[in-house]
């Protein structure tokens, strides 16, 4: 099984954030990227690769020009400025109809309108990584049409709050939305002359980013598994009411266990199977885990092998995993792994035949 993978993520390294009224250490730091390397460099049948080189043209097809020229230049303008160099940070977000004009021209007014919180900071470092984050995605998408029938992007930053025109949640452009709409645009068509793909986002916090990228796309379709939003970032996204064509959620209520996700699960698994999708990118995020300091469920480390495998029994359609959550540092590698493992052991199963 292939897995591609970036050192240029290690660019993006905040040093702080501001959540919950006080300032801490950023959450989404490069050593979640490299222990998880580390630890598929030591799994037998993960076969490790670099991301290649893409045309910028695949993220202007899910985000707006707007936006990803003002992540392209935002630090550059904010440190010409006489600004803090240590990173950017809003002061004020634009709200309601605040949105509904340009951004004023100051880097403190850009930096409120495209960004939604104060846990997501530009650095330096940051466009490169976002940029090889994409590539990371575009490069699994592109295994997967060379044949591969399952492949893991080691994406970082991650992307699933990165909508259209916003970054948020330690996300700037959304790499399963990104891969996704790869994969429609360079697969071969089907016998009704399109390709449905499915994103099944399993990470703890709605993806809101995702679901607000899919509303400008056809026969994408997003389904997520995710916290209750009246409890867990990013609150005001991920409730059933916002149910559509496009998207299916399903937020689950602080204390869930293994027995109750994996109910729900399938559910999810039923809904893509009937949406009729040719290729599933799955947001993987295990921030979900019973110990995750960002996340309120209870699940053990073990059902993340249970979960994927039941995926690879009911869809049988190639799979892209992209690297989304988990913060438990002890933990997040091996959680990573465990999902991992039943696409490692049916990889090898098909290589041998």
């Amino acid at each position: 099984m292939k897995v591609v993978h970036s050192p240029h993520h290690i660019g993006h390294n905040p040093p702080k954030e501001f959540i919950s009224n006080h300032v801490e250490a950023y959450g989404e730091s490069p050593e979640r990227a490299e222990l998880i390397l580390e630890a598929l460099m030591d799994t037998p049948d993960a076969e490790i690769t670099r991301a290649e080189h893409f045309d910028l043209r695949h993220f202007y097809k899910i985000h707006a020009p707007s936006y990803l020229e003002y992540l392209q230049t935002a630090y550059e303008e904010w440190v010409a400025a006489g600004l803090w160099p240590e990173g950017i940070m809003p002061e004020f977000f634009a709200l309601g109809h605040m949105r509904d004009r340009p951004p004023s021209r100051s880097p403190e007014g850009k930096a409120g309108f495209y960004m939604t919180d104060s846990c997501t900071m530009i650095v330096k470092g940051t466009w490169e990584a976002i940029r090889f984050s994409g590539f990371t995605a575009l490069t699994g998408a592109k295994h997967l049409l060379r044949g591969e029938r399952f492949v893991f992007s080691l994406c970082r930053p991650p992307g699933h709050h990165a909508g259209y025109d916003y970054a948020g949640g330690y996300c700037f452009v959304n790499n399963a939305g990104l891969a996704a709409k790869f994969l429609q645009d360079q697969g071969e068509l089907d016998d009704t002359g399109s390709i449905k793909v499915a994103i099944l986002d399993l990470d703890f916090h709605h993806g809101n980013g995702t679901q607000d990228v899919v509303q400008h796309l056809e026969n994408i379709l997003l389904v997520s598994i995710h916290g209750d939003p009246d409890y867990s970032y990013p609150y005001l996204t991920g409730f059933t009411s916002e149910n559509t064509t496009k998207n299916i959620n399903y937020p689950l209520p602080p204390g869930t266990n293994d027995n109750d996700y994996f109910l729900i699960f399938r559910e999810a698994i039923a809904s893509i199977r009937q949406f009729g999708a040719k290729y599933l990118v799955v947001s993987l995020g295990v921030d979900t885990f019973e110990m995750d300091q960002l996340g309120n469920f209870r699940l053990s480390s073990g059902i993340y092998g249970l979960l994927s495998g039941y995926l690879i029994n009911e869809l049988p359609v190639p799979v892209l995993i992209v690297m989304e959550g988990g913060y438990n540092i002890e933990f997040l590698a091996k959680n990573v792994v465990s999902f991992l493992t039943p696409f490692l052991v049916q990889m090898k199963s098909i290589k041998q035949k």
